[in-house]
């Protein structure tokens, strides 16, 4: 398999999906003419769109679809179009989870919530007034998620099909988002390594991974076979790129600037938590749950904590934990109903969003 053009054509996809999505909005702009009132929360539900991010989704999608015989080219608008789909109902997600959350910011600016208040002024109401618009703003996102995917020009069957496993998709995301709202309320002695297990595959392993890979596959003219082959795949992949994502936010602390981790500041009970809370004495368990059920976290509150991860010996477990997940799902992959080249190619397409993922880009 010649991997030479393919590596020059894929390199092109981070910027074909940033002019189609710059292109989507302004087609949309016609749409929502709604007057001045309007006008500002279109402005902001575009920008946040658009902010720069690593869009594993599409790129995911494009790829797979691509690996599985698709037969579109990169710059085919209603192949790039059913890519976009992907990225908006991950909008769709981030503006709720960052309104559950309570977060401020998003990709270092302001979440959409934030946005919608700072625009009330001093007003008395602004802050109910940038959660409620933000929770319909949402809303409106999942919507032309799925309508910019049915309005894609694939067959009518295969179209028909990736739009039902997308809503399952996003059914499985409120339940893993209602599973992290209440484990997040529950003490940390009593939340099981399931559980948290569980609530990635959910909340982030469904959607992130196993929807762009089944919806590609599907798209392309797969077999159900090889897309449930594909799903299989995904489960370990996820589950190994949310335990990264647990390391990569410990780790910031190690930075100049002193970023605080988003999960501990907000008491996520991850799978680096449990983990060293199973491996910790009584005195240091103690330390932890006292941590969670403290309201407001310290700097220096959450530095000792990442000294207990240490102590813990779970930062090098959870990394030989992730080893173990991407070597599972390569023997997933290479025992699917998928060709040489099929496979080959997905193990491509997996190893550049890694490498993606690594890079922040």
């Amino acid at each position: 398999m010649n991997t030479t053009p393919q590596l020059v054509e894929r390199e092109r996809l981070p910027s074909l999906l940033e002019q189609e999505m710059q292109g989507f909005f302004h087609r949309q702009k016609e749409r929502y003419e709604y007057g001045d009132l309007f006008e500002p929360i279109f402005f902001d539900m575009c920008e946040f769109v658009g902010r720069k991010g690593k869009r594993i989704r599409p790129l995911l999608f494009l790829l797979t679809y691509r690996a599985l015989g698709g037969n579109k080219s990169w710059g085919d608008k209603s192949l790039i179009q059913a890519a976009l789909s992907l990225e908006l109902l991950h909008a769709f997600v981030l503006v709720h989870d960052d309104l559950i959350d309570r977060s401020e910011k998003r990709r270092g600016l302001p979440t959409f919530h934030k946005l919608v208040e700072q625009r009330q002024g001093r007003m008395s109401h602004a802050e109910r007034t940038g959660q409620g618009v933000a929770l319909v703003v949402g809303d409106l996102l999942f919507a032309l998620a799925v309508e910019t995917l049915q309005q894609s020009s694939f067959d009518p069957g295969p179209r028909q099909q990736a739009l039902g496993r997308l809503l399952s998709y996003v059914t499985d995301t409120g339940v893993g988002e209602i599973f992290d709202i209440l484990l997040g309320a529950r003490d940390i002695g009593r939340v099981t390594r399931e559980e948290i297990e569980l609530t990635y595959l959910l909340k982030t392993t469904r959607y992130t991974f196993e929807a762009p890979c089944v919806i590609g596959a599907l798209l392309a003219g797969a077999s159900a076979e090889k897309a449930e082959d594909l799903a299989k795949v995904t489960e370990p992949l996820g589950l190994a790129f949310q335990i990264q994502n647990d390391l990569q936010e410990i780790s910031h602390l190690d930075g100049k600037d002193q970023l605080l981790p988003t999960d501990l500041l907000e008491g996520k009970k991850t799978l680096l938590i449990h983990d060293a809370y199973q491996r910790l004495g009584e005195v240091d368990r103690s330390f932890l749950q006292m941590c969670f059920h403290s309201t407001a976290r310290s700097e220096a509150s959450i530095s000792k904590v990442q000294d207990l991860l240490r102590k813990s010996g779970a930062i090098q477990a959870m990394q030989e934990r992730c080893r173990s997940l991407f070597e599972q799902s390569s023997e997933i992959l290479a025992a699917s109903h998928l060709t040489h080249d099929e496979k080959a190619s997905i193990t491509e397409a997996i190893a550049w969003v890694r490498q993606t993922v690594r890079l922040g880009s």
